[in-house]
């Protein structure tokens, strides 16, 4: 038992020695197709040196035809087995059979010839291009031995007698055989390196692209962590702002043009304030939790009605929208997305100009086009359009674009840009269809309470200049608002009977957040409408899923929040 492991372990050890590397289904492939040109060659060349043979009258023609029928078959035998899909054992049988020929030919032919000898080269490179690792190393060491014995049987004499002169026509033969194969299988050996120098660039421009994409999600995540913190205080300031707008308005003399004018400005400056903080927060979110089927030509057409406000009287807007073009999506989103190519349009066209808006269905998809007459893009801005903070603009952002391209990539759809200098602006946003899918209905008109049934309302804020602007703007509404600093406090008043419809609490607070407040008041007081309000995040899908729960982002309209309480107390 020991003698036969011993004598397994040296033949297991060059079996793993000689073992080629492993190749790919294409590699195999190109190796077969190697082989078979190879025998066509070999086919090629043994006729031209068979010919040269025959008419060389010095040489002996049955000695001639004794010679080459006998290889003709072999290589016949040995493309059978190449189209059969044996590439190794082909590889393997043509290379020593090439080898044992010129091995032959050397000895019965006149022993160390340089132009015969000199074959052994071909074999050792047909060995490497089609089997690989060490096996043309032990050629090349066979083949030296095999040379060292011929040339110490010719010093010794005691080489065999050579089977025919030596003639000049058989030294051209030999030579031709070997320039010919050799540059087959170097033509081969460019081949094969330049396909491994175009996948090596096919996989560096992967590598870069991965990471690029790599460091633009880091710089996403970067852009999320910076604004995540300042987004609340920043909303929460325009909250007061827009409050206190919409309080003013409802108190100016309406022949006070410079007032009023005012605070257009100022209802604007807010509106854009508030746009540029769900730029910087779309970055790093979530897909929104309240997707649905949404008809995109409704919503393009509501957001129309105060896009002149937005945009300036200086620039015309004309719309053509499909009916029917419903896909999944939040209807904020399809508004974001509108919103910031408009603005972009109204930034390309500062003297004015016409603003087109179309909504088609194409098949599978639909198309929200947006398309300026503006002054247009060159190509090394068309290249870097979508990079977040890249931007044109003394005062741009370079969030605008991104923001829509990050949108649109979260609903599976696509963005196309055309643009030439002098010639305008189109894009064209592509979303996935829904057919067959009726959209959800837009909310009627939210109805203000009853002067003469006043609803009770807890409000829970931890900012003070937030929750006397909302509070005021809910006691407008037909509120009577009963509003605290924190969740300890509400819970206080809540203690025992509720005394309350409904609750409204902003969802990042010290101590206790919305969220929590919100899950603590299922079991007690189940009838309890909530609204939840933010702007720093949305709430917890958990937290939204259950009855009577609403969400409405800061900074928030008096209707919207209206219409957020109506929600909840319908649910």
């Amino acid at each position: 038992m020991q003698s036969g492991t011993s004598s397994a372990a040296p033949s297991t050890a060059l079996r793993r020695w000689l073992k080629a590397p492993e190749v790919s289904p294409e590699e195999v492939e190109s190796q077969r197709r190697l082989l078979l040109r190879l025998v066509r060659v070999m086919v090629a060349v043994g006729g031209l040196a068979m010919a040269s043979a025959f008419i060389d009258g010095g040489n002996d023609r049955w000695v001639t035809a004794a010679w080459y029928i006998p290889v003709f078959f072999g290589i016949f035998l040995l493309e059978r087995l190449v189209r059969r899909g044996g590439v190794v054992a082909a590889g393997w049988l043509i290379s020593l059979f090439f080898w044992l020929l010129v091995a032959a030919t050397t000895l019965l032919f006149g022993g160390m010839q340089g132009q015969i000898a000199g074959t052994f080269a071909v074999s050792v490179m047909l060995v490497g291009s089609v089997i690989g690792g060490r096996a043309p190393v032990v050629l090349a060491i066979a083949s030296s031995l095999w040379c060292a014995m011929l040339a110490w049987l010719e010093v010794s004499g005691r080489l065999p007698r050579s089977l025919a002169s030596y003639r000049p026509v058989n030294a051209w033969s030999a030579v031709t055989v070997t320039l010919v194969l050799t540059a087959t299988l170097l033509r081969n050996s460019l081949d094969v390196l330049r396909a491994l120098h175009a996948r090596a660039e096919a996989a560096a421009r992967e590598r870069d692209e991965a990471l690029r994409r790599s460091l633009q999600l880091q710089k996403m995540e970067l852009v999320g962590n910076l604004t995540s913190g300042i987004a609340h205080d920043f909303n929460n300031l325009l909250t007061v702002m827009a409050s206190a707008s919409q309080y003013l308005r409802a108190r100016v003399r309406t022949d006070d043009a410079a007032a009023r004018e005012s605070l257009d400005d100022l209802e604007a400056a807010t509106e854009r304030a508030a746009l540029i903080t769900r730029q910087l927060l779309a970055f790093g979110r979530v897909r929104s939790n309240d997707e649905g089927p949404v008809e995109v030509g409704q919503v393009v057409r509501n957001l129309v009605a105060m896009l002149p406000r937005l945009l300036g009287p200086a620039i015309e807007i004309r719309l053509a929208a499909e009916e029917g073009a419903v896909v999944r999506s939040s209807r904020a989103s399809l508004e974001q997305i509108l919103l910031n190519l408009a603005v972009n349009a109204r930034d390309a066209m500062p003297g004015g100009g016409e603003l087109q808006l179309a909504v088609r269905i194409e098949g599978k998809t639909v198309a929200l086009v947006v398309a300026d007459s503006g002054a247009g893009m060159d190509e090394a801005t068309r290249a870097r359009i979508f990079e977040p903070f890249f931007t044109t603009k003394a005062s741009g952002t370079g969030l605008g674009l991104a923001t829509v391209r990050e949108l649109v990539s979260r609903l599976q759809g696509e963005i196309e840009l055309e643009s030439a200098p002098g010639r305008g602006t189109r894009f064209v946003v592509r979303l996935p269809r829904l057919e067959g899918v009726a959209p959800e209905p837009m909310s009627p008109p939210p109805q203000l309470p009853a002067r003469g049934v006043r609803e009770r309302l807890l409000l829970v804020d931890d900012d003070p200049l937030v929750r006397r602007a909302t509070r005021r703007e809910l006691e407008a509404a037909g509120y009577e608002v009963v509003a605290v600093q924190s969740a300890r406090e509400a819970l206080g008043l809540l203690q025992g009977e509720c005394g309350f419809q409904v609750l409204v609490t902003d969802v990042a607070m010290p101590g206790m957040s919305g969220d929590e407040l919100a899950r603590q008041l299922e079991a007690d007081h189940p009838e309890l409408a909530v609204v939840l309000f933010s702007g720093h995040r949305s709430p917890l899908p958990a937290t939204l899923d259950q009855r009577r729960r609403a969400f409405v982002a800061k900074p928030a309209r008096r209707e919207e929040l209206v219409a957020a309480i109506t929600q909840a107390r319908q649910a």
